[in-house]
């Protein structure tokens, strides 16, 4: 059995943009995570309360980002011919 270039790329983009969502969904429980303190996480990353605004700012925005184009790759993948 032998697999085109298009059905390796069929694959590889559905590998890739599943991991990539996968991602960004830990991502995004990461920062709730933090917010909320489960495991006493901000005490063991020595996070002070004044930077998990930020950090929580950039794990959802890098979780949003990602997503999408997770997202966006799987759709890609399931119009191409």
């Amino acid at each position: 059995m032998r697999i085109s270039i298009k059905e390796a790329g069929k694959i590889l983009a559905t590998v890739v943009g599943a991991a990539q969502s996968a991602v960004g969904v830990l991502a995004a429980i990461a920062a709730y995570i933090l917010y909320s303190d489960f495991f006493g996480l901000q005490a063991w990353l020595n996070v002070t309360t004044e930077f998990v605004p930020l950090y929580m700012l950039i794990l959802i925005v890098f979780g949003f980002f990602s997503i999408i184009s997770g997202l966006f790759l799987l759709a890609e993948r399931s119009e191409a011919p």
